[in-house]
């Protein structure tokens, strides 16, 4: 008994199985064309919108596409859930702070930052600083002018790129207009810093950088993460597998890629379910990629049960008809009938809430879940 945890805990430990987190070099599907694409813009200053679902992996094309340009120091900002100006402030200065590890920037901030009263912590274990808004400050739009002269300021001495990521979020900002106005027109006069805007809610996206009525109106220069050539992802997961004598059939492959809708985060999570459920040496068939899948659930099964708990009767009855029959027709007589929900309107209320909860979101007038296992656990399990 022993021996079999000691063999079970060393196969879990190789996992070579990544998702969930950011990736860089080894780690990395390489996608060629992206990441030439986005390191050239990096090279040359220029500014960029990033369009792409949850867990296409933006986040990791970013950090390498950085990477593999030569001494560019990268300054990232996660702009998810941020509420304020303050909050803008302190993602922007947090980024600035990771890229800065040492040297005598410190020096500046409190030129650049007095008017916002800085507050400046060491980590007790790294060493490194990190710059905050003091807390409870309330801060204007034009209040962020400090922050990005400081990054204008660290662009003379280093080559610097911005990267936001979550941008969409910022549109919960009260006075978010005013809001995008002033950073508009700050990165407008920075002639050599690049700047990344990444989202994950297309249309909040669109609304900022496609909108005539938006200051970003066709200002940037827009990309489009989508899934990773299949071939090329194969190739990838083939030599991860091979590394524990695993070897998946094309059958089984196609089918991975099908029940994880091609999302490059959710293929690694299956895949690192179907190396848990296996033992070097097998040959991997759709047998073991079901029986992964039901792994899958059993770690989330207790986050599955939350998300539905509290929606009404017509609200789980229209999410199961998404997961059975999708979602390009919700108000077909087809789509009505599966849900047992009578009238249009009503799937119309149901689906609405289901978007705000973020259960589902809608990609060309096609709802869709974001999470493929959830939509597999509904129309298996509930």
């Amino acid at each position: 008994m022993t021996q079999m945890c000691v063999i079970l805990f060393c196969v879990m430990a190789n996992n070579p199985f990544r998702y969930g987190e950011v990736v860089t070099q080894d780690d990395f599907c390489t996608r060629a064309k992206l990441v030439t694409r986005l390191r050239d813009y990096l090279a040359a200053g220029h500014n960029a919108v990033l369009i792409g679902e949850r867990r296409t992996g933006k986040t990791s094309l970013i950090q390498e596409s950085a990477r593999r340009q030569r001494g560019l120091r990268l300054i990232y900002a996660q702009f998810w859930a941020v509420k304020s100006v303050a909050d803008v402030a302190n993602r922007l200065l947090r980024g600035i702070s990771s890229m800065q590890a040492k040297g005598s920037w410190l020096e500046r901030v409190g030129k650049s930052l007095g008017h916002l009263r800085p507050k400046i912590d060491f980590d007790p274990i790294t060493g490194q600083p990190s710059v905050t808004v003091a807390p409870g400050a309330k801060v204007a739009p034009e209040g962020l002018h400090g922050v990005f002269d400081l990054i204008e300021e660290l662009a003379v001495k280093h080559r610097v790129a911005v990267a936001l990521d979550e941008f969409q979020d910022i549109r919960d900002v009260p006075g978010a207009d005013a809001l995008l106005g002033e950073i508009r027109g700050r990165i407008q006069q920075q002639k050599k810093v690049g700047y990344l805007f990444a989202g994950s809610i297309r249309h909040e996206m669109e609304r900022i950088f496609r909108d005539p009525s938006q200051p970003f109106f066709k200002s940037l220069r827009v990309v489009d993460v989508g899934p990773i050539d299949r071939k090329t992802f194969q190739g990838f997961l083939e030599r991860r597998f091979k590394t524990g004598r695993r070897k998946v059939s094309g059958e089984a492959y196609d089918e991975i890629f099908e029940i994880a809708e091609d999302n490059p985060s959710d293929v690694q999570q299956l895949c690192s379910s179907i190396w848990e459920t296996t033992i070097p040496g097998e040959k991997i068939e759709s047998t073991a990629v079901q029986v992964a899948v039901r792994h899958t659930f059993s770690s989330e099964r207790k986050g599955y049960e939350s998300l539905v708990k509290f929606l009404t009767g017509q609200q789980q009855n229209c999410l199961r008809a998404l997961a059975r029959i999708g979602g390009k027709h919700p108000q077909s007589k087809n789509f009505l009938a599966e849900a047992g929900i009578p009238l249009p309107s009503s799937v119309k209320r149901a689906l609405t809430r289901l978007v705000e909860l973020e259960l589902v979101y809608d990609s060309d007038l096609d709802y869709k879940f974001y999470d493929p296992f959830f939509r597999q656990w509904i129309a298996r399990e509930f």
